[in-house]
């Protein structure tokens, strides 16, 4: 009888093992879905961070273009005067 109470405590022990192991394989497969997730989310701000920079020198460049024409403009207008 002591031998088969034991059997029963292993097997019931097994089992919570395995219970375990499989909530454990769930949450790695949730947190590996969360890693993709952040991954892609920080190559979107990545890429947007880029065309921030980019869309940033354009404006620098046209402001500079419009400061130039300003420029002629002013010079022309006070040769009129």
């Amino acid at each position: 009888m002591a031998m088969e109470s034991v059997l029963r405590r292993l097997e019931q022990r097994i089992d919570e093992l395995v219970a375990a192991h499989q909530a454990a394989g769930a949450k790695i497969r949730e947190l590996e879905a969360k890693v993709n997730e952040l991954e892609q989310a920080a190559s979107a701000g990545t890429r947007a961070a880029e065309s921030v920079t980019t869309l940033e020198k354009q404006r620098d460049e046209l402001l500079a273009r419009l400061e130039k024409v300003l420029a002629l403009v002013d010079g022309a207008l006070a040769q009129q005067g």
